[in-house]
């Protein structure tokens, strides 16, 4: 399992970005008109070790 709590959003404005929420995705997402990447919103559950969404779960399966 990883040790470290992963950051999102991190760029010159916001160096340390925000954490991760141990109760959502992994995933990293862009928003609607946005060019800053922020966390999945949806519930974690699937794929590795359970910390991806469904819909995270089976891109992750689909790419070699």
């Amino acid at each position: 399992m990883r040790d470290k709590a992963k950051r999102y959003g991190c760029w010159a404005g916001n160096p340390n970005g925000l954490p991760e929420d141990p109760k959502r995705c992994i995933a990293e997402v862009y928003r609607q008109h946005s060019w800053i990447p922020g966390q999945c919103y949806r519930k974690r559950g699937y794929g590795e070790n359970g910390l991806y969404c469904k819909q995270h779960a089976k891109k992750k399966e689909a790419t070699p």
